[in-house]
């Protein structure tokens, strides 16, 4: 085997990797922001969550970034599946395949829209967790 041969076989391999970990991510932090956002919403229903109006701010701010996070969320699963389907249609030779210029647009989609997911998740919790010491903090002396 030659030194291109081999460069080829471990570009593909974390190539692999790299795809699986972007997978395991998303995935992970889309759980994650459907629960917060289900938790933020439970403290709404719950009759001793009184929060004061710093408390208040921050729990919208909390529930709209994590509704922002699952939207990215989703949007960058069905985005990658786009993906998925058009560079394996291309690596086929499929009738209907998108052109390349397609298939990067869809690469920077996916890559945007999980930056996105993730800094919108942070925001959220970091908020979620203001909210809960804006509201309960004075427990805490």
């Amino acid at each position: 085997m030659d030194a291109a041969q081999s460069n080829r076989e471990r570009r593909v391999r974390w190539q692999k990797i790299a795809i699986d970990q972007l997978g395991y991510s998303l995935n992970l932090i889309l759980t994650f922001s459907i629960a917060a956002l289900g938790y933020g919403f439970v403290l709404l229903k719950d009759k001793d969550f009184t929060p004061g109006s710093s408390a208040k701010g921050a729990l919208i701010l909390s529930l709209s970034a994590l509704a922002i996070s699952a939207f990215c969320g989703l949007t960058c699963v069905i985005v990658r599946l786009l993906d998925f389907r058009g560079t394996a249609r291309r690596a086929s030779s499929h009738p209907d395949a998108p052109n390349q210029d397609d298939v990067r647009v869809l690469d920077r989609a996916t890559v945007r829209l999980f930056y996105g997911h993730v800094v919108a998740f942070a925001l959220g919790v970091a908020a979620l967790a203001a909210t809960l010491l804006l509201t309960y903090g004075g427990k805490l002396v």
